[in-house]
């Protein structure tokens, strides 16, 4: 990880929060701002001064492994890889892609918000938004660039987020077939529980239960 990295990892909470190492107490995104004009100054468009918001997420370190679940049908799951971008102190957005390869599927969308912001949404809001506790607890979300006390660090905020996803990509092999899909987290609780045959992604290893 090179030193800009190395200083956005301890900037702010969710979606730096999955894949750079963070200060645990602080605000959700604290810095951002500085943080961003500091990447713009670096990754000056080359036209006339437009640039697409992929160029932010592509320079920020914010990258994780995990599995999905379809919600309406949660014996189907779906491994998605992130690439995440914080909005606010309160909101990232993350592009899931079904693999890390220069030809990966971009197959849908996740939005992170912190706890305090889920607690002020509405009754009928709140039903689109999983938490995340039982994948970090198991090991089912994983680092794609953190290892050791940094990814440590970094899952146990992830912990703490609510997150609404949709994959576009949900069914067809050669283009993307029907209506985006609201998936789920794996709870452990049924039936939001791992299928027997679920697909992990290679850099996850479940956890022993105890």
């Amino acid at each position: 990880m090179n030193r800009r990295h190395a200083a956005l990892v301890k900037l702010g909470p969710i979606g730096l929060a999955v894949i750079a190492g963070i200060a645990i107490g602080g605000a959700l995104f604290g810095n951002q701002k500085a943080t961003l004009a500091s990447q713009k100054e670096d990754h000056k468009p080359t036209d006339a001064g437009v640039k697409a918001p992929l160029a932010e997420v592509m320079h920020c370190p914010l990258a994780f492994a995990g599995v999905h679940l379809l919600k309406d049908l949660p014996e189907r799951s779906a491994v998605a890889y992130h690439f995440c971008k914080p909005l606010s102190d309160d909101v990232a957005q993350c592009m899931l892609y079904d693999s890390t390869s220069p030809n990966a599927k971009l197959i849908g969308i996740e939005y992170l918000v912190s706890d305090a912001l889920f607690k002020t949404m509405p009754a009928d809001e709140q039903i689109y938004w999983h938490d995340h506790e039982y994948e970090v607890d198991a090991g089912l979300i994983r680092s794609l660039t953190q290892t050791g006390a940094d990814e440590k660090a970094t899952l146990a905020k992830v912990r703490t987020l609510h997150g609404k996803v949709f994959h576009t990509w949900a069914s067809g092999d050669v283009y993307p077939r029907g209506p985006a899909r609201l998936f789920w987290s794996v709870t452990g609780k049924d039936p939001f529980t791992l299928p027997a045959d679920a697909k992990l992604p290679p850099e996850i290893k479940l956890k022993p239960a105890h």
